[in-house]
């Protein structure tokens, strides 16, 4: 154990027994333990943290080099080493700029991307692209982890700007959810989005067969209203997605992290391209805080830590 592990457990151990509430006798606690970032404000002043637990959290962070490797994540550097690859999400939300993987610049088909999506959803929000019913009312996004829970926590978080139309998520695999999904919806008003990079991952693939048997049933063309996100081109054209409709994405973005570019399609179709743009812009503006800010002052570290 390193003289700061071994001090920061020290520290834990005589602290151990102490309230929060004795932390608030000085007077200036809550701004002390507190960041402010663009009308975000970051408070854990309501932890058991004291000036010398962050003192030696920061030292920790500065001993074990994470300066370094957020410097080395930015500069597109394969930093993943189970993969052998970048780790480059913040790509996705960089709206100004190149970002450099493997000596080319990415960001020219990022944007193209982007665009494509921006229009498709554009089309979907105006009725221009439509179900054999008429204008889309509901989508369905099926996948599994981050192809499912970013865009959906994210649908939560911002449904006071759904604007569009009603946004559905589903990712489990034994039948009943998709059941309960799709069991009030109109199949000629619905649009489906099929997410998975490979177009092969078992769970989505069982949902998408089971979306597609249910839209059948009514919708002549059934699907002329799925969407894919996947770079398996052949497999997506197998399925019967026309490739307009068919949106890819790099292997250095992270599951968890997708939802900033095709995997928030969904997303996008509910609050629309022009609140996708802010809300890509919030993620870029933290990502050049987490880049610039001192570490006593960046929030994601300081949420790290």
């Amino acid at each position: 154990m390193t003289r700061i592990w071994q001090d920061l457990a020290d520290h834990r151990a005589d602290v151990a027994d102490r309230s929060i509430l004795t932390l608030f006798e000085a007077p200036d606690r809550a701004a002390a333990f507190s960041v402010r970032l663009d009308g975000m404000l970051f408070d854990y002043s309501k932890t058991n943290l004291d000036e010398t637990a962050l003192a030696l959290l920061l030292d920790l962070a500065t001993d074990t080099g994470v300066a370094g490797r957020r410097d080395a994540m930015f500069a597109g550097e394969k930093i993943n080493e189970t993969e052998g690859r970048a780790v480059l999400h913040t790509a996705l939300r960089n709206l100004d700029g190149a970002v450099i993987v493997d000596g080319e610049d990415v960001m020219p088909d990022l944007r193209a991307t982007l665009a494509r999506m921006e229009a498709f959803a554009a089309d979907v929000r105006g009725g221009v692209y439509r179900g054999q019913g008429g204008k889309i009312t509901d989508v369905v996004n099926i996948g599994i982890g981050g192809s499912d829970l970013g865009p959906a926590m994210a649908a939560i978080a911002l449904s006071p700007y759904c604007d569009g139309p009603r946004l559905h998520f589903v990712s489990n695999v034994d039948g009943a959810q998709i059941a309960e999904t799709l069991a009030p919806l109109d199949p000629a008003t619905t649009l489906v989005i099929v997410a998975s990079k490979t177009f092969t991952t078992i769970e989505t693939m069982t949902n998408a067969q089971t979306a597609l048997d249910w839209m059948s049933k009514t919708v002549t063309d059934p699907a002329a209203q799925f969407a894919a996100l996947s770079t398996a081109a052949d497999l997506t054209a197998a399925f019967g997605i026309a490739p307009e409709r068919v949106f890819g994405f790099a292997d250095w973005v992270g599951g968890r992290y997708s939802m900033w570019g095709p995997i928030g399609l969904s997303l996008m179709i509910g609050i629309g391209p022009d609140d996708f743009r802010h809300f890509l812009a919030g993620g870029a503006a933290m990502d050049r805080h987490f880049r610039t800010a001192p570490l006593s002052e960046n929030m994601p570290v300081l949420l790290a830590l």
